[in-house]
């Protein structure tokens, strides 16, 4: 679904301004959401929702069987990885195809977007799938499953300052 269609759904916007929208981003090519942001004031938070849940239904499931290519993993550096929840798996014709888990999916998708600067096709893990990938790919002692829950950098850190 497109970002325009998932605003009128969550009651952001009518049929009519996304189509001004539209007009305006055939004559600029600027992106929909920064238009709808200058031309309606609508909150950048509210886009990014909107962005995230259009990512979400976009996204697959995880196929553990198709591996990581090593082009891809060396795209973020295990700090990011854990962190943001992402797994770069390969490189598909321009696009990035990235594991995380539905949890961490806005997460993985803002620092995608803002880091990498590419376009990235997300598949959906689970916490526990992401998490042996994560230290698979990028291990690092004391990360585990934890991550996702909060704890784990928090006692990862407190033990550094002991």
């Amino acid at each position: 679904m497109r970002i325009g269609e998932m605003l009128i759904r969550m009651g952001v916007l009518d049929r009519a301004q996304v189509e001004c929208i539209l007009d305006e981003q055939q004559s600029n090519n600027e992106a929909f959401g920064a238009i709808a942001e200058r031309m309606y004031g609508i909150a950048p938070d509210t886009i990014e929702r909107a962005w995230i849940e259009q990512t979400q239904e976009r996204a697959t499931i995880f196929d553990p069987e198709r591996g990581v290519d090593d082009d891809a993993r060396e795209l973020v550096i295990r700090r990011q990885a854990w962190q943001f929840g992402i797994v770069p798996l390969r490189l598909d014709d321009g696009y990035l195809i990235a594991a995380t888990s539905r949890k961490q999916l806005p997460r993985a998708v803002r620092f995608a977007t803002r880091v990498l600067g590419m376009p990235v096709q997300f598949e959906i893990a689970d916490d526990t799938e992401l998490s042996q990938l994560l230290a698979h790919q990028y291990p690092i002692r004391g990360m585990d499953k934890s991550i996702f829950d909060g704890t784990a950098f928090a006692t990862l850190f407190s033990r550094k300052a002991a």
